[in-house]
């Protein structure tokens, strides 16, 4: 006989009956109804063990805590509910790049017996540029122990006013917004061009618009005169709003190199058109602009008076001549103060392209 107790526990009892192989008698019949009497009292024990023990739960309970102690339950801990949040996952592993440092600017201390054309020649910079960044019109303006600011290539060091941008910085110089940008490593327009930040425009030949450096100093080369380019008439002198000289004559006329040196430059220059360009051995170097051919390639030796190039109406031009300029140390100077007075007629105000 099986009696559940409890939900884990059941209370089994068996009984076995045997019959009696000795002889029937008065002690037989005894022990028959003394065993009889036995299982009836095990089958009540058995009925009743169940029943007694539901009854007495609630004192074998307080038994039970009074002998082993009362469990405790663990601490019922809440949490305020927090929504699911949406989450982005990249189809590529993220790649980290480090950016660039703009270029630097340098300082410069003016130390004696420098002037503004050495100090810019050793910077690898034309004097517009030094003079531009310093607020420098004449070149006897320096002074010794005074403190310029040098940037390191030929560019406007500008600072940023608000609502600014690359494009309009860029075009009041005249260059590329492009250029301007991956000079300054400027990667998110307008988070990277602040209020005051400072940048560089690149000035090719440092051109800066509207900017003429005055030579005041006397150039420290030796100055022998030089040939004119081409036999015509000088129509337009040199000034602050013109860079060089320009002498008109027939088209296809010879440019000759003034004096013997190397050429530094062959190409088209904007509005210059077709040009050439000689470094002379002493130092001066002399451009002729507006060519409509060239004869001689970049880095080749020439002598005085041999033929570089024919007089052509190239670039911005009225007519058939040759805008003739001249530097000393990059500075824009006046090819006149060079040129011998005769050999060309000076018709200023002349006709262009009419000798």
């Amino acid at each position: 006989m099986r009696v559940p107790l409890t939900r884990s526990s059941d209370l089994s009892v068996g009984f076995f009956v045997r019959s009696s192989r000795r002889r029937r008698g008065k002690r037989g019949a005894i022990r028959r109804w003394a065993h009889t009497a036995a299982i009836a009292a095990c089958i009540v024990v058995a009925a009743l063990t169940p029943v007694a023990t539901v009854a007495g739960a609630n004192e074998l309970t307080r038994v039970a805590a009074v002998a082993w102690g009362e469990p405790r339950a663990a601490p019922l801990v809440t949490r305020e509910y927090e929504p699911p949040r949406p989450v982005l996952y990249a189809r590529h592993a993220p790649i980290t790049a480090i950016r660039e440092d703009p270029p630097a600017l340098e300082a410069h201390v003016v130390g004696r017996g420098e002037t503004l054309l050495s100090i810019a020649a050793g910077y690898g910079i034309t004097p517009q540029t030094l003079a531009y960044n310093n607020g420098l019109a004449d070149t006897a303006s320096l002074r010794d122990g005074q403190a310029l600011v040098v940037p390191p290539l030929d560019a406007a060091i500008y600072v940023v006013r608000e609502g600014e941008t690359i494009a309009d910085i860029a075009t009041r110089f005249g260059a590329d917004p492009g250029e301007v940008r991956d000079l300054n490593r400027v990667a998110y327009e307008p988070t990277d061009v602040t209020d005051g930040r400072v940048l560089l425009v690149p000035v090719p030949d440092g051109r800066f618009p509207g900017f003429r450096l005055r030579v005041t100093d006397a150039p420290r080369v030796l100055a022998p005169h030089v040939l004119w380019p081409t036999a015509g008439v000088v129509t337009q002198l040199f000034s602050a709003s013109h860079t060089g000289v320009d002498i008109a004559a027939p088209y296809g006329s010879p440019i000759v190199a003034s004096d013997a040196g190397t050429v530094t430059e062959v190409g088209w220059r904007g509005p210059g058109g077709l040009s050439v360009c000689v470094l002379h051995d002493w130092g001066l170097e002399t451009c002729d602009y507006h060519a409509s051919a060239v004869n001689v390639e970049l880095g080749e030796r020439v002598a005085r008076g041999e033929r570089i190039a024919s007089v052509g109406s190239t670039g911005t031009s009225t007519g058939p001549h040759v805008h003739w300029e001249a530097r000393t140390n990059g500075v824009l100077v006046d090819p006149m103060t060079y040129a011998p007075t005769t050999a060309v007629v000076t018709k200023v105000g002349g006709a262009t392209g009419q000798p």
